[in-house]
């Protein structure tokens, strides 16, 4: 059963075991599948919403496990520093963070974004 927390999904262990077991089979792939990234952030974590998980997916954003790492590593750098919401600038992929809740907001890739314009976050973290 899936469980709704802060506009987040927490799997059970069920849904986990499918996921693993799912990303077993595609990790002779050389890049990242969606379902290995959300196990990935799962495992050391950090949490998608749902709009992330759209976003992840129909931008075709890929992230690899060493930036998964990087991305972990960046919150919990940002929380140290106090930060409550962060803009992660890696390569040309932006992720909005809630540092406090260890949550991924939204991705997209630089140029998606039409305004130029980012708000409502208090730090900016460059990987």
């Amino acid at each position: 059963m899936t469980k709704r927390l802060d506009n987040a999904f927490v799997l059970s262990q069920s849904q986990q075991s499918r996921m693993q077991k799912a990303s077993h089979k595609l990790n002779r792939r050389t890049t990242t599948s969606f379902q290995e990234v959300m196990q990935a952030m799962q495992n050391q974590e950090i949490r998608v919403t749902r709009h992330a998980q759209t976003r992840l997916e129909t931008r075709d954003i890929k992230l690899s496990n060493q930036e998964l790492e990087k991305v972990t590593a960046a919150i919990d750098k940002a929380g140290a520093k106090g930060v409550k919401d962060a803009v992660i600038v890696m390569n040309n992929k932006l992720l909005i963070a809630s540092v406090a809740n260890r949550t991924i907001i939204t991705a997209a890739k630089q140029q998606d974004i039409e305004e130029k314009l980012i708000t409502n976050i208090d730090g900016a973290i460059f990987i």
